[in-house]
């Protein structure tokens, strides 16, 4: 690796770092105070009541539920993240501030000299594993390079894991709202389906049946949308910080801890 692109990693693991605590609950909760906001207005405009009235399938109702239940996983998820992410950056920076600090494994928990025992958290965790790794690589006097990228790898499975079910919800919301999008054409073609005159009184009824299955139509569409993007920016906002807290971690066992147990 170039010494620019090193640079350029570093810079950005100590941005990750430096980030604050409970950054990432802290954007969060913005987030869903500007939402919560745009909700009261646009129930205090008659939008939402608009738009369940007028969806006679009452897909909206679902979709509805179901971005209930993705922001409840996600607030979960939220809490679980921000103090991983505290963990991993008060054990970086100590141990930036402490080039000669130690690594090992006492009572079944990752130890740091001067430290003393690693929280139970992901870091501490991938500190005890990364400990036992280099231990039976020393056994067998293996020097496999791609060990430690391996073990972050899996890391980052149990770290990512639970949020392929909430990109998974994104994607169905989005499909309900197209599926509404159908069910409203339908009701539209279906009221001129078995007409058998045209008199005034019931193009009347037909074009009110026709603006019925439009409306429907519209506003599944645009709740399917919408609660597919404000579900996908909550789970975008965990999968980088996610991303950042193992870049940190990847960065501090490469750098500092793995040089120093081979030098144990």
């Amino acid at each position: 690796m170039s010494s620019v692109s090193k640079y350029i990693q570093d810079t950005e693991v100590n941005k990750a770092m430096e980030a604050g605590q409970h950054h990432l609950l802290l954007s969060w909760l913005v987030f869903t105070g500007v939402l919560l906001f745009a909700l009261y207005v646009g129930w205090q405009e008659n939008i939402l009541s608009q738009l369940y009235e007028t969806d006679r399938s009452h897909i909206s109702i679902a979709i509805t539920l179901i971005y209930i239940l993705v922001t409840g996983h996600c607030a979960m998820r939220i809490g679980k993240l921000s103090y991983e992410s505290n963990q991993v950056h008060n054990i970086s920076h100590y141990i930036y501030e402490n080039p000669d600090v130690r690594l090992d494994v006492e009572d079944n928990r990752a130890r740091l000299s001067g430290y003393g025992y690693v929280p139970n958290s992901l870091m501490g965790r991938y500190l005890h594993d990364l400990v036992l790794q280099h231990q039976h690589r020393t056994s067998i006097n293996n020097e496999d390079n791609n060990a430690s990228r391996d073990l972050i790898e899996v890391y980052a499975a149990k770290l990512k894991g639970p949020q392929e079910i909430g990109w998974f919800a994104t994607d169905i919301m989005l499909k309900l709202g197209l599926l509404g999008t159908i069910v409203g054409f339908i009701m539209m073609l279906g009221s001129v389906a078995n007409i058998s005159d045209f008199d005034v009184t019931t193009m009347q009824k037909i074009l009110q049946l026709m603006s019925s299955g439009m409306g429907t139509a519209l506003y599944t569409t645009m709740a399917g949308l919408s609660a597919s993007m404000l579900a996908a920016a909550q789970y975008y906002m965990l999968d980088r910080s996610s991303d950042q807290m193992l870049e940190a971690m990847q960065h501090i066992s490469e750098v500092r801890l793995k040089p120093a147990l081979s030098q144990a």
